[in-house]
């Protein structure tokens, strides 16, 4: 025979027989009543779970206290009360006793017993001096349940199945109010008017930055009903319901900021940033474009395979959705950085390492990147190609943000991107560039919203990666005295269309027989291989379609993060 157990000692009951009761709820009150400050959920589980424990062994006590141990060796009389551990510490009487016989066991008795609550009468073996589950000694049957396994055990095992219910219930009941996981009475909160959360506005406004709570009290006097625990839990929770605020720090330590005073990136990704290709991890590339994708640091060569570093450098290339959103990317290694947060965005601090100006931005770990940097582009003059350094410090939460400015600022003649009768058109013209780029990646940008109105063509239009290379390559070839064109260039250009990472431009450029790599990261177009495809790494290395003389053959290998 298994080894008893009191009812609230098993899965079976929690899990299909248990619901909520009044007495459950009454109880719960009386809790926070005592506590005087909000419950989290799982400590009102807990305080169920050891409550029916409780009840159940007091009841088994009281009841042991009037009979015998029912065990089949022993001998009983009419009218004897019995206690049986097998059956939940039933009380009964025996009512009947009468000769009993087995063939095997030879002679004993049978019982008839009558029990307490009603049940219908059932019968016994007694006198049965044979090997049996019962014919234990009585301390044995007594025991409730495995000893190895407390209260605390329990409710670490049950928890989840009351902790459910028990929501739901409260939940129901209008007497309860909830914040974040934690549950206090309706009557002992104090009244959080809209004059209190005028004043919480105006206090962060004031502050410039995220505040708690508990900073609020002391500038919003509010009246002295209940305690601080109290005080705190009415504020968050209106806080939370009031549009105007938002948390940015975790639901067990909110921090508000105001939603007026946020990047609009916080909330929606903008248009310039909807993924039209990105990495998947597996794609076919030249090994020396390692160094490119590394160069470029987009968020979207980002892939699954990707192994955590430590790093405390991040090195990025600016291309136009970023710079016309004032965004940056958060790649993978950079968000591993960070401290680990309950919201969907957060803000860290960025200090631009020439002026020692502090600027807050955001991070969205979900769309990678992060917003808020318009007025620290708008300081050092950014420009497409820009080359940007970020520099982990002993605060996990700032960073250190640096451009190289360029000694001598004569213009220049640099790559102007315009929009003509909806074409793309690039041109020479003469430019002042205040910082480093990357002369491949670099594009003047005069009419930003022209560009904005291609990309929103484009991405209607749907149009495939291999058709934008190609428009690509043509507006740049034109500027090149060899008709050749370099694969970062490539990407900035695309990136003027629909948004992509560098991988997948590069793998269409390795796959497709009309390109031809010619060293230092450049590329031939030979428009009569336009449309056919090399299928293997051997075909893409070796591409032997190919008429050139100044061909170089580079690796061709499966991308797999940097």
């Amino acid at each position: 025979m298994a080894e008893y157990k009191l009812k609230a000692q098993t899965e079976a009951f929690w899990r299909d027989e248990y619901q909520v009761s009044e007495g459950d709820l009454d109880l719960i009150t009386g809790h926070i009543l005592e506590a005087g400050k909000p419950q989290p959920l799982e400590e009102l589980a807990a305080l169920i779970i050891k409550h029916y424990l409780q009840q159940e062994k007091e009841a088994v006590s009281r009841q042991l206290g009037g009979g015998r141990i029912y065990r089949p060796v022993d001998r009983y009389q009419v009218g004897e009360e019995l206690v049986f551990s097998v059956l939940d510490y039933a009380v009964g009487r025996v009512v009947d006793v009468r000769p009993g016989h087995n063939p095997k066991y030879g002679e004993f008795e049978v019982i008839k017993v009558a029990f307490d609550d009603g049940a219908q009468e059932r019968e016994f073996a007694a006198g049965f001096d044979h090997p049996h589950p019962l014919n234990r000694p009585v301390e044995e049957l007594l025991r409730q349940g495995r000893e190895d396994l407390g209260e605390d055990d329990l409710v670490r095992m049950f928890e989840h199945y009351v902790a459910a219910k028990l929501e739901f219930a409260l939940q129901e009941n209008k007497e309860f109010v909830q914040f974040d996981g934690r549950w206090f009475l309706q009557e002992l909160l104090p009244e959080i008017h809209v004059g209190y959360l005028n004043l919480a506005e105006a206090v962060i406004y004031e502050a410039g930055r995220p505040v708690t709570a508990r900073e609020m009290l002391q500038d919003l006097e509010l009246e002295a009903t209940g305690s601080e625990e109290a005080q705190l839990f009415a504020l968050n929770r209106a806080l939370k319901e009031d549009e105007r605020f938002d948390n940015v720090g975790t639901p067990d330590e909110p921090i508000w900021y105001l939603r007026a005073l946020e990047p609009a990136a916080v909330f929606e990704r903008p248009f310039v940033h909807q993924v039209a290709f990105r990495a998947l991890g597996g794609e076919y590339i030249g090994l020396t474009m390692l160094d490119l994708v590394e160069e470029i640091g987009d968020e979207l060569d980002d892939v699954e395979t990707m192994i955590q570093r430590e790093l405390t450098e991040f090195r990025f290339e600016v291309n136009f959705p970023h710079l016309y959103a004032g965004t940056m990317p958060a790649v993978q290694q950079f968000l591993w950085r960070l401290p680990e947060k309950g919201s969907s965005h957060f803000p860290i601090t960025l200090i631009d390492a020439g002026t020692d100006q502090r600027f807050e931005v955001w991070v969205v770990p979900a769309e990678k990147y992060i917003c808020g940097l318009e007025d620290w582009y708008a300081s050092v003059g950014m420009y497409v190609g820009g080359q940007v350094t970020l520099a982990a410090t002993e605060d996990p939460e700032v960073f250190t943000i640096s451009i190289t400015p360029v000694r001598s600022r004569r213009s220049e003649w640099v790559r102007s991107a315009s929009v003509n009768e909806g074409r793309l058109v690039l041109q020479m013209q003469r430019a002042t560039i205040p910082l480093r780029c990357d002369r491949n990646m670099l594009l003047d940008i005069p009419d930003r919203e022209s560009i904005l109105e291609l990309m929103r063509q484009a991405n209607e239009g749907n149009m495939p990666l291999s058709e934008l290379l190609l428009l690509a390559f043509e507006e740049l070839a034109k500027l090149s005295s060899r008709g050749t064109v370099h694969a970062k260039s490539l990407y900035s250009v695309v990136n003027l269309f629909r948004r992509a990472g560098a991988v997948p431009i590069f793998a269409e450029l390795t796959r497709s027989a009309c390109f031809d790599p010619v060293g230092d990261g450049f590329w031939a177009y030979d428009p009569a291989l336009r449309g056919k495809v090399y299928h293997t790494p051997e075909e893409m290395r070796e591409r032997p379609l190919s008429s050139r003389g100044d061909l170089i053959k580079d690796q061709v290998i499966q991308y797999l993060g940097r």
